[in-house]
């Protein structure tokens, strides 16, 4: 680019921004409201019954990246044909019976709220759209039952119009995934963790951002980048599996970390922590400088910016496998002292070993290499948080709210409550995943407000002048292009995507337009009613934010303590569930530590006052658990042959117990005091061995007293 370009390409951007637009956004704005435009042209010329259908299409498909673009198109198709395809199964059934429709509606609807939820990614959207797609079909149809079938076809086609539209515009424009910001950030808070290691190895002060509670918050922005990074790319996926599977083995290694700085912040009240803490004292201190110093160059390696060159990923696989040599010699040095190996050394080297896998999969997706068969020795994936709590409330409200409209819909038969049926099942469904619906509710009514304003100015004062269909449809195009500017612009960016859909929905081009102005605006008002009705109900029907999924999330963390006490105490024998604990270990660690992220950036984003006990909630939840199990193994590999084992095994067993108790009472109640005085009764059981007993200690003296506290603040 010349100077002179450059300069006039600096000037256009100076005069948007000061015009208060978004620059970036402004352009990926005008090619989407062309591509909407082409859309209705396309579906015109073609002759579709609805057109405007299209255009909604190629609005609700475009995405700034190209792999984003071909990822929700393809889930915008494939969730319209299931919704198209069960409401062409229940008008057949229904057999014009409203009643049917409106029970089946609802129960359809509470379906797709229900298991869109429990997704990730653009699968959220696939589901809701295959919820509002088959309410489209079943309440814009009239007729008998067999006359569905042309407004099922023109859906389908609509659909697939609108979305290679937006496919055939875009792709030439659109930029693709940007691998480097993703991988330099999540190396980034690799090299936290290391650093944070490394100064702990030498026993020295914690360096700037090493705590747990930063290292926490650093994991957790990765974790979020993460949520739709892998979308249309099978590297990308491989990308992100293998980065799941470090950032577990990274949260394994900080809580070790945590646990050790807890430990000497503390004072040890034990005496069989005094023990072990001199036994560590007299013993030869092992050769850990060295892994050190490995860490520290691999730090080095991690923190400069990954390129495509050859040179950078030598450097960063060399250093890494110096410091996974460092750690196998550090490893040998203590097992020739008889000792056992740390645990924070034994979760450095797990990390190590898949930062390997890691690498590899990086440098494929920064080379491009969309087609790769290449797929991480992890294959398995990690069991992800799944909001269920939120998905059964989220059926009950989508479905209970569609289901009384319904049968208004039934017992009137105005096809004007059909009309705002449609819109409240779009609110109802789309909406319900995100962290505030009832919040975006507003932005929405505000949006759709602006588009029923400009479709009803073409309708009353531009369509009067045409002559045909088709030059209806071409006097649309100001309008198209108006919505993108809107878009675009920061006072109105928050609701331009609804500007656009209610503009689009109601600008239907049909010649000659015979509706008078007074039903163009009850259609708008109809239109408009579906998200004043979605706010009431998101208000007063289980209402959500941003603050109550973090309570539920944070309950069900809490919930999984007493859970897991409740099977521990059910296992009869033994033998009996030795295999099922240990794949549970595997389940609730890799599990925990997902919703632990989830919960710390959520606490980040709303500036949550009760975030600072985040940190030592996660330490708590997962040192319980842990004590658990492994008191439970202990239990499975002793034969209590004496009264003193004997009585260890009824307060082992009491002390479960009190623990199912203490997660169905109240806070701070007489079950919590019951609770931490049966843990601290077999803690002190001379028959227990001495780690043992210092992690029993710390569930009565320091886990249920934060559990408590956390249930305290959730109330």
């Amino acid at each position: 680019m010349s100077t002179a370009e450059g300069a006039a390409s600096n000037w256009w951007q100076r005069a948007g921004g000061a015009m208060g637009f978004h620059v970036l956004v402004l352009a990926f704005a005008l090619r989407t409201a062309l591509a909407a435009f082409v859309a209705l042209w396309i579906a015109y010329a073609i002759g579709l019954e609805h057109p405007h259908w299209a255009a909604m299409s190629a609005w609700a498909s475009s995405q700034p990246m190209r792999e984003h673009l071909l990822s929700r198109g393809i889930y915008r198709f494939s969730g319209s044909v299931v919704g198209v395809v069960f409401a062409i199964a229940l008008v057949l059934v229904a057999q014009e019976s409203l009643w049917v429709l409106a029970i089946g509606l609802a129960l359809w609807g509470a379906l797709c709220a229900f298991l869109g939820n429990l997704q990730r990614g653009y699968m959220v959207y696939g589901c809701m759209l295959a919820g509002y797609s088959a309410a489209m079909v079943v309440l814009l149809h009239h007729g008998l039952a067999g006359s569905v079938w042309p407004l099922a076809w023109d859906r389908m086609f609509t659909v697939v119009t609108g979305v290679a539209a937006a496919l055939c515009v875009s792709w030439c424009f659109a930029p693709r995934r940007k691998a480097t910001l993703l991988i330099a950030q999540s190396r980034a808070a690799l090299a936290g963790v290391l650093q944070a290691t490394a100064a702990d190895l030498r026993q020295q002060p914690m360096p700037a951002g090493g705590d747990y509670a930063q290292l926490l918050s650093r994991l957790a922005q990765v974790e979020e980048l993460l949520e739709l990074y892998p979308e249309g790319s099978r590297t990308a996926r491989n990308t992100s599996q293998a980065m799941h599977w470090q950032q577990h083995h990274a949260l394994e290694l900080v809580y070790f970390l945590g646990l050790e700085s807890q430990a000497r912040q503390m004072q040890a009240p034990a005496e069989a922590s005094n023990a072990l803490e001199q036994e560590v004292k007299e013993a030869p201190q092992p050769p850990y400088a060295p892994l050190a110093q490995a860490l520290e160059q691999l730090v080095a390696a991690l923190q400069a910016p990954p390129q495509q060159q050859e040179g950078h990923a030598l450097d960063v696989h060399r250093a890494l496998r110096q410091a996974i040599g460092a750690c196998e010699d550090a490893v040998a040095g203590v097992q020739s002292q008889a000792k056992q190996v740390p645990p924070v050394v034994q979760a450095l080297y797990r990390l190590l070993q898949e930062m390997r896998q890691g690498l590899r999969a990086e440098e494929l997706d920064l080379q491009g290499r969309t087609r790769s068969s290449w797929r991480p020795r992890s294959s398995e994936r990690l069991p992800l948080h799944r909001d269920w709590v939120g998905a059964r409330e989220a059926a009950v409200r989508a479905g209970g709210t569609l289901l009384i409209f319904g049968i208004v819909w039934a017992w009137t038969q105005a096809s004007i409550v059909a009309f705002g049926m449609l819109g409240l099942s779009v609110m109802l469904l789309v909406f319900s995943a995100l962290e505030s619906p009832g919040r975006t509710m507003a932005f929405v009514l505000r949006g759709q407000l602006i588009g029923a304003g400009l479709a009803l100015l073409c309708q009353a004062l531009i369509w009067p002048w045409a002559q045909s269909a088709g030059q209806m449809v071409w006097m649309v195009l100001p309008f198209a292009l108006m919505g993108g500017l809107l878009f675009a612009h920061k006072r109105t960016a928050a609701g331009a995507m609804d500007i656009n859909m209610a503009m689009f929905i109601l600008l239907a081009p049909v010649f000659p337009d015979t509706a008078s102005l007074g039903q163009h605006l009850s259609m708008a008002l109809a239109v408009v009613s579906g998200p004043a009705l979605a706010w009431v109900v998101y208000r007063w029907v289980y209402p959500t934010n941003a603050q109550r999924r973090m309570q539920t999330l944070a309950r069900m963390m809490v919930q999984e303590v007493p859970a897991m006490a409740h099977r521990l105490q059910e296992e009869a024998k033994p033998s009996r569930g030795l295999a099922v604990s240990v794949a549970a270990t595997n389940w609730w660690q890799a599990q925990l530590h997902h919703r632990l992220l989830r919960l710390v950036r959520w606490a980040d984003k709303t500036q949550l006052p009760e975030r600072a006990q985040l940190p030592r909630m996660g330490l708590s939840l997962r040192a319980m658990q842990t004590a658990m199990l492994q008191l439970q193994q202990w239990r499975r590999e002793t034969i209590f042959a004496t009264p003193a084992l004997r009585r260890t095994e009824r307060l082992a067993q009491l002390a479960l117990q009190r623990t199912v108790a203490w997660g169905k009472a109240q806070p701070g109640d007489v079950a919590s005091r019951k609770a931490r005085a049966a843990w601290a009764s077999l803690a002190q059981q001379p028959v227990l061995p001495a780690v043992l007993a210092v992690q029993v200690q710390g569930i009565a003296q320091r886990d249920l007293p934060v559990l408590d506290g956390v249930r305290q603040a959730l109330r």
